[in-house]
């Protein structure tokens, strides 16, 4: 997409979100509700899964118009950005990857348009960082499967109408086999959790899921059977990727929020803008920002082009998330007292750039995937 259908494009969703999200987002917040009134109609609007193509509900449109569109959202509530994100790029954009067409025609278009909202489901009680030690098992039954084990700070569980399980083969005995299958709400042995009373990300109900033998047939496996962590390790480089515009969401509205008020507030006699220290505190934002958008354009051309973005995907991450929590520190700290209460959305910021240094891969492990590209290099150039 050009940058004058791009700028369309944002001035677009910009006027949907003031219209039909902004003003709700504060009675959201306390009530720690999802506004699927809100999904349906960004979903009629194609603003759900705008990569998507048009038979399967999107706008066939591409990556970076999709990350323009959730950008625009995070601005305005990265909680809502985040449910939309999960159940368009980590549930629906798996199954247009691995899906067969009948899977990709029965969930996609009703996920796309709003009517539905799906999850996916990887972390567990006793598995974060290490996604290989998962403990969902699967025995093969019949022409099926059945699945037990317990799923855990998983974004839309309480909410959704469709989940994709990742499960490990219990006849593995190296633990190397994973499956990945596709539920839908009311499968009997699914059950789900209240959302959790979460300190940011209000508005995004997190929760947990509990499978009891859960009978799940042959055609809702997705992907190849066994090959589901090879399919969990480049659906986690997309995450981290495109999950870094909601970082940069933040970020961007932190520095919307700090300029207002800086030049509102006024402080022995003028503007704090006029401020050296707060001009500088504006700049290194506003630098930030930036950057991070920049690396992050560049990483999506990297997708498109079918590479490999496991180094560029932690970059994307790290950077972008520490970003969001250092905009969101500054705009807090100009705004005084007055950031540190809720009537102020720089509160609200705060609360929720944090959740980006840890979901998806904690920032550590990212810095273990960067140093490991650095060591690697170093010892080819040796050999």
């Amino acid at each position: 997409m050009v940058d004058s259908e791009n700028a369309m494009l944002k001035n677009t969703v910009r006027r949907f979100l003031a219209d039909r999200v902004a003003p709700f987002v504060s009675e959201m917040e306390r009530n720690n509700s999802f506004d699927r009134a809100a999904f349906e109609a960004a979903g009629s609007l194609g603003f759900i899964a705008p990569y998507l193509p048009e038979i399967y509900g999107g706008a066939g449109l591409d990556l970076k118009s999709a990350a323009t569109v959730y950008e625009e959202m995070s601005r305005i509530d990265a909680g809502f950005a985040m449910s939309v994100f999960v159940s368009a790029v980590l549930f629906s954009r798996n199954i247009f990857l691995w899906g067969t067409e009948e899977q990709r025609l029965r969930y996609l278009p009703p996920v796309a348009v709003g009517k539905k909202i799906g999850c996916w489901a990887l972390t567990e009680p006793s598995s974060g960082s290490d996604a290989f030690s998962i403990q969902t098992v699967y025995v093969k039954d019949g022409d099926g499967y059945r699945l037990r084990g317990n799923k855990t700070f998983i974004t839309n569980a309480p909410i959704a109408d469709y989940f994709l399980i990742i499960a490990r083969d219990h006849d593995d005995p190296g633990n190397k086999k994973a499956t990945w299958f596709i539920m839908e709400r009311g499968t009997e042995g699914l059950t789900l959790s209240k959302p959790f009373d979460k300190m940011g990300l209000c508005t995004s109900p997190t929760g947990e899921i509990f499978l009891d033998d859960v009978y799940v047939p042959r055609q809702q496996v997705l992907g190849e059977e066994g090959r589901g962590f090879p399919m969990m390790m480049q659906s986690l480089d997309v995450e981290r990727c495109l999950g870094s515009v909601v970082s940069i969401g933040i970020a961007s509205a932190c520095l919307d929020a700090s300029v207002l008020y800086s030049q509102q507030r006024s402080q022995f006699g003028k503007t704090i803008s006029e401020f050296q220290l707060i001009k500088e505190k504006l700049a290194e934002m506003m630098a930030g920002i930036e950057l991070a958008r920049t690396y992050l354009y560049h990483t999506i051309e990297l997708i498109q082009k079918g590479a490999l973005i496991n180094t560029e995907a932690a970059i994307c991450k790290l950077f972008a998330s520490q970003v969001a929590v250092r905009c969101a520190s500054e705009a807090v700290q100009i705004h005084g007292g007055y950031g540190y209460i809720k009537e102020y959305p720089v509160e609200r910021y705060y609360r929720d750039a944090k959740l980006y240094e840890i979901g998806g891969g904690t920032n550590e492990i990212q810095k273990l995937i960067i140093a490991g590209k650095i060591l690697e290099k170093s010892r080819a150039k040796k050999a």
